[in-house]
């Protein structure tokens, strides 16, 4: 049976876009502008990594951000209270297909949830892309959930998709790839047990290069998110590989993103 839930973007909250881009630029990669979600008072600039991608998100209207409820635009809601004070990772999310099924599934497992939202826009060829979004209420012990995007389509049509953004492939030092999220919480044994019950995904433990014991949860695409012992509650670093002789690392905010080897 394939892999339900498989790790589709993560998202940063930043005050300044053109920093966050610029920051990226200067050694390397790119991050472009990619609009504003009109009436939910945020805009974004993307970083695409093959089919796994970064969303930096910022205020243009805290005012409408605000108004959104945390059932159906807590993603908006959230940039509003935590804007400008907090600049760093967010959340992570998580793509199904068949978001009604998961959500039956994420009910069974005792999680709260919003209501499953629709999303569209326009391209710039015309077409129009539809995605489905649902939120997941509370946290687990302070550490925020994934919310869940279905984006109506299956793996080839959506890196089709990316392929005509022209984004893809397109950073100064070669093409990157996602490899692991690392998030820093008080019991990383117990929060990768819950979460790896929760989205059905494989767990493997282990000792890192700095002595510290280690839980990763499989996200798909050869990718994991680790999970090690922090006061931080949430994630601290993406990791990426890099074409041979190239490296990079970065800070935006409270969020580092880092070459690693393959």
């Amino acid at each position: 049976m394939a892999q339900q839930f498989t790790w589709d973007h993560t998202v940063e909250f930043v005050n300044d876009l053109k920093q966050a881009e610029q920051a990226f630029a200067e050694q390397g990669l790119t991050a472009s502008y990619g609009g504003k979600h009109v009436g939910h008072g945020t805009e974004n600039s993307l970083a695409y990594f093959n089919d796994n991608y970064l969303e930096f998100l910022t205020l243009y209207s805290r005012s409408e951000a605000l108004a959104e409820t945390l059932t159906r635009g807590q993603i908006f809601h959230e940039a509003g209270e935590l804007l400008p004070e907090f600049e760093g990772f967010y959340r992570p999310a998580l793509h199904v297909h068949g978001i009604e099924a998961a959500a039956e599934r994420l009910r069974s497992k005792g999680v709260e949830l919003g209501e499953i939202v629709p999303g569209n826009r326009t391209t710039a060829n015309g077409e129009e892309i539809r995605w489905q979004l649902l939120w997941l209420q509370g946290d687990d012990h302070g550490l925020r959930y994934p919310f869940v995007i279905d984006w109506n389509a299956d793996e080839a049509t959506q890196l089709e998709r990316y392929e005509q953004s022209g984004l893809l492939h397109r950073h100064a030092i070669g093409e990157v790839n996602t490899r692991r999220a690392i998030f820093e919480v008080p019991d990383p044994a117990e929060v990768s047990a819950h979460w790896a019950d929760l989205f059905d995904l494989e767990r493997t433990t282990g000792v890192d290069a700095d002595g510290r014991e280690y839980f990763d949860l499989a996200v798909g695409g050869g990718r994991d998110w680790r999970f090690v012992t922090g006061e931080r509650n949430g994630i601290t670093e993406l990791q990426y590989t890099a074409p041979a002789g190239k490296s990079f690392d970065i800070t935006v905010g409270q969020a580092r993103y880092r070459s690693v080897e393959a």
